[in-house]
């Protein structure tokens, strides 16, 4: 692509250079430039790309973008670009070169639900016979009824611009119709999502997370606001989950910038939600939508899956292109995600095993009690919980008293300890769970769970849901939650 095109239509730069060189690639690692690349020479936490320069240059770069406080040399031999935002300037360059998206784009932030929302309005789409996909922590799937899904892994929620420009160019060529993408805080404020076309974005809730990143839930907040205030155009449609504390601020601020706020839940004013009953594998739902009262049986267990569900409704709805019979038929249908709430097996003596991804305060608490009304009478709920490393803090002994005061019996184990030391975060989490059982082992945590299971009881493992491995010292290493319990299960612990 010539470098005049790539520019095309991005403000606030200043351009010094050949204006018509041939780009061939877009890089923010030094390493992975090649002849022809423009390189993003970012500042990140660790590592300044200004310092990468000259080796980009010498691996073949032909343009360089920087901070427009850039003071450095500027060789002759390059083009030159100077943006006061360079990260937001990165993502317009990669939606220049990869111009393909999806026609409908639809986004959900919040801290839990969203990979949930995101799976669910795929699974909405196909069953209303369009081609979809869903983008997130889980990875990218794209399905089409009666046919093969496909995967992609993902190493992060929010990609990095040039990624996630080049998924959406590939989704698009292969026809994709509707795609559901999760948008992280960090994403949102480091820009990723710039470029993206959305139509519509959802709102789940905001609660204590991540402020190892952010300094404040404020400044939490704000970064979350950039999908309504900056990234989703006038007149586009927003979903709100109504029962949240911060459920009618997200609404107003949707609808200052000129978003249609809808709100679904309890407190609803488009899906007003009349009452939820349990039932044996699943809940039935009583809900009011445009008019008219519904009762759809939903196949998943624990009240916030009732949330993530109204608002994926609320926003395949928006679209205005999937009628309410077929959102009703698909909610009906709804196939859990991995990791959330998943029920793994039973042991030999009749208990059964959960894994969920809840690694927040709110989320465990939510995990445990949406567990409890399928407890048989008189049976315990044991829940195994651990914190990561090189994360926030904070939330570390507010989970172990979640765990110790919802559970029957605690189980304090190691998460993903990153570089920090696994000892030291569990005696954090312990002040909040003096009486908790401490197995630093997670693989010998599990096997203590299952164990104490008889008939009727629950095991909830909670933390990692989804993940493949465990970090430590910077290694991963291959541990799933599902294998090690039906490994443990296959020799009847």
């Amino acid at each position: 692509m010539q470098f005049n095109q790539l520019i095309k239509d991005i403000k606030n730069i200043v351009v010094s250079g050949d204006s018509h060189v041939e780009i061939a690639g877009l890089e923010a690692d030094s390493r992975q430039v090649k002849a022809g690349f423009l390189f993003a020479a970012l500042k990140g936490v660790q590592l300044d790309g200004t310092e990468f320069i000259g080796k980009a240059i010498a691996a073949g770069a032909k343009a360089i973008l920087v901070a427009d406080d850039y003071a450095g040399d500027m060789s002759d031999d390059v083009t030159w670009i100077k943006s006061g935002e360079p990260r937001k300037t990165l993502a317009f360059l990669a939606a220049n070169f990869y111009p393909k998206q999806p026609p409908h784009i639809l986004a959900i932030t919040g801290t839990n639900g969203k990979s949930s929302i995101a799976d669910f309005l795929r699974q909405i789409f196909t069953r209303a016979g369009k081609r979809a996909a869903s983008l997130g922590t889980l990875g990218v799937k794209t399905c089409e009824r009666d046919k093969p899904d496909k995967y992609i892994e993902l190493h992060h929620t929010s990609p990095d611009p040039i990624t996630l420009h080049r998924i959406l160019d590939e989704l698009a060529a292969d026809d994709v119709e509707y795609l559901a993408i999760e948008a992280s805080s960090h994403g949102l404020e480091q820009n990723r999502m710039d470029g993206v076309r959305i139509c519509a974005a959802g709102f789940t809730n905001l609660t204590l997370d991540h402020l190892d990143y952010h300094s404040n839930m404020e400044e939490y907040f704000e970064a979350k606001m950039r999908l309504f205030t900056e990234l989703l155009p006038r007149t586009s449609q927003a979903v709100v989950s109504a029962d949240g504390a911060y459920a009618t601020r997200v609404a107003n601020i949707a609808g200052f910038a000129g978003s249609n706020a809808k709100k679904v839940g309890f407190a609803g004013d488009y899906i007003r939600l009349n009452k939820v009953d349990n039932l044996a594998h699943g809940q039935r739902m009583d809900f009011d939508l445009l008019g008219e009262n519904y009762i759809v049986d939903l196949p998943l267990i624990g009240v916030f899956q009732v949330e993530n569900a109204l608002v994926a409704a609320g926003l395949a709805l928006s679209t205005n292109d999937v009628d309410v019979e077929h959102v009703m038929a698909a909610l009906a249908e709804l196939k859990g995600t991995k990791g959330r709430l998943e029920l793994v097996g039973k042991s030999q003596k009749g208990g059964r095993v959960f894994v969920d991804f809840a690694h927040t305060p709110d989320s465990l608490e939510n995990a445990i009690l949406a567990l409890r009304p399928y407890l048989d009478e008189g049976r315990k709920l044991v829940t195994i919980f651990g914190c990561g490393g090189d994360r926030d803090q904070s939330k570390r002994p507010l989970m172990g008293a979640v765990a110790e005061t919802n559970s029957d019996m605690a189980i304090l184990t190691d998460d993903n300890p990153r570089f920090e030391d696994a000892a030291r975060i569990r005696a954090m989490a312990k002040v909040g769970c003096p009486s908790a059982l401490e197995i630093g082992d997670r693989g010998a945590a599990i096997a203590k769970g299952i164990e104490l299971l008889d008939e009727g009881d629950i095991l909830l493992i909670a933390g990692k849901g989804h993940e493949m491995g465990q970090k430590i010292k910077g290694v991963e290493h291959e541990f799933s939650d599902q294998v090690e319990v039906l490994k443990r299960l296959e020799v009847g612990a």
